[in-house]
């Protein structure tokens, strides 16, 4: 005798007990999810805006870190002399759910600024630093929190000195445009 126990909290059917996908996953409807990202500060020598934009497939995003490049960034209080530091940056994922129109994820976000920074990757190594007699920064923000991102809509964390980090779900169609826009501006 064969018995078959089929678990609908699981996501199997009970015809033939085969998967099925989360009801909200717009892969249904032959669409993907992309989540664009961006981390921006003040450039200090021409004051304008500079930064790193991204864009990852939603389904390579689970335990996924990203490491933005190593930035300076100054701040010039009023009648002080301007103090200069290095930003070091990433975010992370560790698990994302499809939603009734978006996304929700956990989201990880740590800043640092200080004086040093270095960057050790598999193919290169980058260092940063602000000379002794500079007055230099020091600046942390770790943020680990669960976000819902509906598509298309952008969710921004300010910090101190000017850094800036924005995040948005946006959903392709079968012929890989865009169906939302995320307000996310090229860099």
């Amino acid at each position: 005798m064969k018995v078959l126990f089929c678990l609908p909290l699981i996501g199997l059917l009970a015809s033939g007990c085969s998967m099925w996908r989360n009801p909200n996953d717009p892969a249904k409807d032959k669409q993907t999810v992309v989540v664009v990202n961006s981390l921006t500060w003040t450039n200090p020598v021409s004051g304008r805006m500079d930064g790193t934009r991204t864009s990852w497939p939603l389904s390579a995003l689970a335990n996924h870190e990203e490491v933005f490049p190593l930035a300076q960034i100054k701040h010039c209080p009023q009648g002080l002399p301007c103090a200069w530091g290095v930003l070091s940056a990433a975010r992370s994922t560790t698990r994302y759910a499809y939603e009734p129109g978006g996304i929700t994820l956990d989201l990880g976000l740590d800043v640092d600024v200080h004086r040093r920074q270095q960057d050790r990757r598999r193919n290169y190594h980058t260092s940063l630093a602000v000379p002794a007699d500079v007055p230099a920064l020091s600046y942390q923000k770790n943020l680990l929190q669960t976000v819902a991102l509906p598509y298309g809509r952008v969710y921004r964390v300010e910090m101190d000195y000017g850094i800036s980090y924005a995040i948005c779900a946006q959903r392709l169609g079968e012929d890989g445009k865009a169906i939302d826009k995320c307000d996310i501006p090229y860099i």
